[in-house]
């Protein structure tokens, strides 16, 4: 603050005396402010002399009194410049200041935008964080928590394909984009999302927050809102994203105190950063062809998993669309689009073909049935917002009971409420896997595992006193089998689907097993749960640390011949050395003592004297061949004797030299032992 303040000192060299002072203490004074009238000590002066501010601040001391004579270069008050804590555009709207034009003040200026749909207003982190604790106060005072809505496929659906104009519940705006002709946007809301959004309402502040563009993003939300009761101002659009890419950059501005109490909503995980107060909706899709038209860019360091089939894929952006409507195209209603009188002599056509192509499509798909006002009415059987709407009631009820328990000193975290409330679920449920765990991967690292202990079970490998749940894939399996007979026992095991086990992780609550039973022949195909019930994929296992050797060479952990101690080396060179001891005195001995003649014991042949047969026998067959080749050649008329059919000898049959063969059978003795060991 000391660095801030400014002293006012006496305008002039000689002597002045203070007429009348034009502000009070405490007051802010802008740049150029009158802040007293004064005079010359002399009295010589005909007129009165104004004193105006140089910078913009607070008078935070009046250090003379009105009447009184000032000595040159006597301070006459203390001033505090402007801190520029609000900022508009580059502009000061505390004082007026231009902040381009002054860049010592750079540096101070605010950075912190609070304001959901007006980036540019910025306040300093000083005011952030003192109007960030009157929203807390506020919201504890209210009993109420922050929620984060985002749009697309969470509450509403949206196309820019062409549709047919008479389709019931999808309402219709037209955007115009900078440098475009415009385009059509097709939305239906969610089933339930009016009761849902009266409900969330009134236990939570609601905000908007989704990757559309600013127009769009309010576009849609006077769709849901036009009374503006629910949102207000409080939208977060593409335009205002601090990054193209997440949204979660964007929290430490907007609750500069921490979010806490904040909660999100959203069907995609991966623009959170895996958020622990997130929960993730099942994504809504009634346009069959069309996936989330406003989805970001995929990161860098991951691949955007696209969706395929039915839904399509999702693009990174608006696509192009059709240009505005002639002016006898407007809208009928709030729900359908006129259409010329050409398109109206053709639309009985159009509905009918629409019919027969919707007869034609896969069973998966909804049917299309024309209503007596011609309108043509999709049946939509989702019903999720019921259970979302109950999953809210149960986090905010456990948060003001935790809070109540702390005495109200402190607030607790939604980061830690929301997984404890999740892991009641399953409590007291223990589980067994069949067929959901490939046979090369731990239990720990699947994801059945991780969306079953998020929901607080407990699982375990094999069938257990304790297990209540049998998730299996197929029947006939050796687990199903004994889970049938544990049941025909004394202990009831809930045979089920994986299914059970999804649809406990979407609805947040312990779905009745008569609803998933394994049939007995039946297979599930459902082997992996869908994304929005899954945890985020499991970090690759670190790799294992190599313990250091006794001799600390790099070496001896990798050769598996080296990883021996200094004892273990030194025993096997005593044994090579007796090795070689043995065979010379063998060796010695054999010249000494008369040939005996034990080729009868062919059982304990030694390699040596293996290798002696083997290598007469050969000499034997050569000298054979040659009398052979001999007599043929005394006699042409005598018929050729074929020779007899031997091996052909190999490197491993040429007799070695005396000095190396001891070394070879030294060495394959060596291997065969460590092959052995191993």
């Amino acid at each position: 603050m000391a660095d801030n303040t400014m002293s006012i000192s006496v305008p002039c060299e000689k002597p002045i005396k203070v007429e009348k002072w034009k502000v009070k203490q405490g007051a802010f004074v802008s740049q150029g402010q009158i802040l007293f009238l004064y005079n010359d000590s002399s009295g010589n002066s005909t007129g009165l002399k104004k004193f105006k501010a140089v910078r913009a601040g607070t008078i935070i001391a009046i250090k003379v009194k009105e009447g009184d004579i000032i000595e040159p270069g006597k301070s006459l008050a203390d001033i505090e410049e402007c801190r520029h804590p609000t900022v508009m555009k580059d502009m000061c709207a505390e004082c007026g200041a231009d902040l381009r034009a002054d860049e010592r003040i750079k540096q101070d200026v605010a950075s912190v935008p609070m304001v959901h749909s007006v980036p540019e207003l910025k306040v300093s982190e000083e005011l952030a964080l003192k109007l960030g604790r009157e929203d807390a106060d506020r919201l504890l005072k209210d009993r109420k928590l922050v929620l984060l809505v985002d749009l697309d496929q969470t509450l509403v659906h949206t196309t820019n394909d062409d549709i047919p104009p008479n389709l019931k519940g999808v309402l219709h705006f037209f955007l115009r984009g900078p440098g475009s002709q415009g385009r059509w946007c097709h939305t239906r809301l969610r089933p339930k999302t009016k009761e849902f959004l009266e409900s969330a309402s009134k236990n939570y502040e609601l905000h908007v927050c989704t990757f559309g563009a600013r127009q769009y993003a309010h576009a849609v939300t006077e769709l849901l809102d036009p009374e503006k009761k629910y949102f207000s101002h409080r939208i977060l659009s593409r335009d205002e994203c601090f990054d193209a890419r997440t949204k979660s950059a964007n929290l430490k501005a907007l609750f500069p105190c921490g979010d806490n109490m904040v909660c999100i909503i959203d069907d995609r995980e991966d623009v959170w950063r895996h958020a622990a107060n997130l929960i993730q909706v099942r994504p809504y899709s009634f346009f069959q062809s069309t996936g989330d038209i406003n989805a970001p860019p995929p990161l860098n360091d991951e691949k955007s998993k696209m969706i395929s089939g039915k839904n399509g894929s999702l693009p990174t952006q608006l696509p192009t669309l059709e240009a505005e409507p002639e002016k006898q195209e407007t809208p009928k209603d709030k729900g359908d689009i006129s259409v010329d009188s050409k398109e109206n002599k053709s639309s009985a056509k159009e509905n009918n073909d629409n019919k027969i192509e919707v007869e034609n499509s896969t069973e998966t798909e909804p049917k299309w049935v024309e209503t007596c006002d011609g309108q043509i009415e999709i049946e939509d059987a989702d019903d999720y917002l019921i259970y979302l709407e109950d999953i809210l009631k149960r986090i905010h009820l456990h948060f003001y009971d935790v809070y109540e328990k702390m005495g109200n000193n402190h607030i607790p975290d939604l980061k830690f409420i929301i997984p404890e409330v999740k892991s009641e679920v399953l409590a007291n449920s223990s589980l067994v896997f069949s067929g959901l765990v490939p046979t090369h991967q731990k239990l720990e690292t699947s994801r059945a595992y991780l969306v079953a202990k998020s929901l607080g079970a407990e699982v375990t490998q094999d069938l257990t006193e304790r297990t209540t749940h049998l998730v299996a894939v197929r029947s006939g399996t050796a687990k199903v089998n004994a889970s049938r007979r544990m049941g025909e026992a004394k202990t009831k095991v809930h045979v089920v689907t994986p299914e059970w086990l999804w649809a406990c992780a979407e609805r947040w609550e312990r779905v009745d097993e008569r609803l998933y039973p394994l049939q007995r022949g039946g297979q599930s195909l459902a082997r992996r749960p869908p994304a929005h019930c899954s945890s985020p994929p499991p970090a690759p296992p670190a790799p294992a640390m190599r313990k250091r050797t006794p001799s600390g060479r790099f070496m001896d952990t990798i050769n598996p011949l080296m990883s021996f101690s200094s004892d273990d080396i030194a025993d096997m060179d005593r044994e090579v050395e007796d090795i070689f001891n043995e065979s010379d005195e063998s060796s010695s001995d054999e010249e000494a003592k008369p040939p005996v003649d034990d080729d009868d014991d062919e059982e304990n042949l030694s390699e040596d004297k293996l290798l002696a047969l083997e290598n007469t026998n050969i000499s034997q067959e050569r000298l054979q061949e040659k009398e052979n080749s001999s007599d043929s050649d005394t006699d042409p008329d005598r018929p050729k004797k074929r020779p007899r059919p031997s091996t052909p000898p190999s490197d491993d049959d040429i007799p070695p030299d005396d000095d190396d063969s001891s070394w070879n059978l030294m060495g394959a003795a060596l291997e065969r032992e460590f092959l052995a060991q191993e």
